[in-house]
């Protein structure tokens, strides 16, 4: 009988321990990834407080699949992006919401940097997200994650479920209508 009760504590007690571990990952990684995600979806929506609710709705649904497997910090964040995206997506397509204008990017508060240079940076940034505006969905999600957040065509692969070579064609054809839509709204990006 003792015994019994030594080993059903030992197996309770590797449980607590293994969802302890867990938690503490679950955890990691929400301070690790909370701002990015909020980020790309606030990019997404311009709208704070769909991009805060979709950032709850992408962590919940990823806890909620993702927590019982060993993925790795990068693996974990593409999958978040995933979500994301999608979850933005479907956002989308079930309400038709005016944007809010965005806030000041948090480049533009650098010290080093005139305060005309600044008023040039935000007036810019305005005009493409006004041109980006006008992209469909899919290019306005690969500049974001290219141009925006940086990431490889590999990762953008990955997040968007398309071959390597579709995220290169995507990247560049987006990036060129842009470019177009910039032009055609005489949008100087030489500065």
């Amino acid at each position: 009988m003792v015994f019994e009760i030594l080993l059903d504590y030992s197996a309770n007690s590797t449980v607590l321990e293994w969802m302890l571990d867990k938690k503490l990952s679950m955890e990691k990684l929400y301070a690790s990834a909370q701002k990015r995600i909020y980020d790309f979806l606030f990019k997404y929506t311009r709208n704070p407080d769909t991009a805060m609710d979709l950032t709850q709705d992408t962590f919940l649904s990823f806890f909620k699949t993702y927590s019982d497997q060993n993925l790795t910090e990068e693996k974990s964040i593409m999958l978040l992006y995933t979500i994301a995206r999608n979850r933005s997506i479907n956002f989308s397509k079930k309400f038709s919401t005016m944007k809010e204008n965005s806030s000041l990017n948090e480049d533009i508060h650098s010290k080093s940097v005139s305060f005309e240079k600044k008023l040039e940076w935000q007036d810019l940034e305005n005009k493409l997200w006004k041109c980006m505006d006008e992209l469909n969905e899919d290019e306005r999600c690969i500049i974001e994650l290219r141009h925006i957040q940086d990431y490889n065509l590999t990762q953008i692969s990955e997040i968007m479920g398309i071959s390597v070579s579709t995220a290169s064609r995507m990247v560049v054809k987006a990036t060129s209508n842009l470019l177009k839509l910039a032009e055609s709204k005489n949008i100087n990006l030489e500065s």
